[in-house]
């Protein structure tokens, strides 16, 4: 079985994405993916020290920014951050490589993300934060494919899971990536058509939008029993 294999700036991508897409400002976008690299590193330490990670993280905020703050800032801040942390440990909690700095550039109808990791590369990647709805027949179709290659898969790791030895730990490895990878997009996915679903005046578009959001939870359990069977057999 081949995987196309993912470095840990396009999971970063992944997982950043969803807080940035329909988002207006370019620096709130900006202070989106700087939330989730601080989210992403933090992740990395034992969850006792967690809290006083994002306490230092707050101090240095408070102490950068003079102003009088809105009643809630605080209390925000730390929630928001703790939310990041959580969902990091949820879609990627194999992945322990810190990210120094990620960058969110506008570079006109695109923005480019560049992420320095802790293995001393640099990658940009493409974002668009702004999806058209005329690509529904595009996502419609790759939500289709992957439909199908998860279900299968489901099965055939079942299989792999009671002949020990059936792919090498590295095989195991770049496939749980990408698997995670899928569950990290899928959050994406379900913000677009999200988005997509309450702005469309067609009720028969609306209709077709609600169908793939639920197939977007099947792809996800899908994807979840092939992680666990994944996890099973190394």
């Amino acid at each position: 079985m081949k995987f196309k294999q993912f470095t840990v700036a396009s999971c970063f991508s992944s997982f950043m994405l969803p807080h940035i897409l329909f988002v207006e400002e370019k620096e709130a976008r900006k202070k989106a993916a700087m939330s989730c690299c601080l989210a992403w590193n933090i992740s990395l330490f034992p969850e006792a020290e967690q809290d006083d990670h994002i306490e230092r993280i707050w101090k240095m905020v408070e102490a950068d920014n003079q102003d009088a703050r809105p009643p809630g800032l605080e209390q925000g801040f730390k929630q928001d951050l703790r939310m990041l942390v959580e969902q990091k440990l949820e879609l990627f909690p194999w992945t322990h490589t810190n990210i120094p700095k990620a960058d969110l550039i506008g570079a006109g109808f695109h923005d480019v993300l560049r992420i320095a990791t802790g293995t001393g590369t640099t990658e940009e990647i493409e974002i668009l934060p702004w999806p058209n709805p005329t690509g529904l027949p595009l996502i419609i179709e790759h939500l289709r494919g992957i439909q199908s290659d998860t279900a299968a898969q489901v099965g055939l790791l079942e299989q792999a899971s009671r002949a020990p030895g059936g792919f090498t730990d590295i095989e195991a490895t770049q496939m749980t990536t990408a698997y995670c990878v899928q569950r990290a997009d899928l959050v994406g996915y379900q913000r677009i058509l999200t988005v997509w679903r309450d702005t469309q005046p067609a009720p028969s578009v609306k209709r077709v939008i609600g169908h793939w959001l639920g197939v977007l939870a099947e792809i996800e359990a899908d994807t979840k029993a092939v992680l666990n069977s994944l996890v099973s057999c190394r």
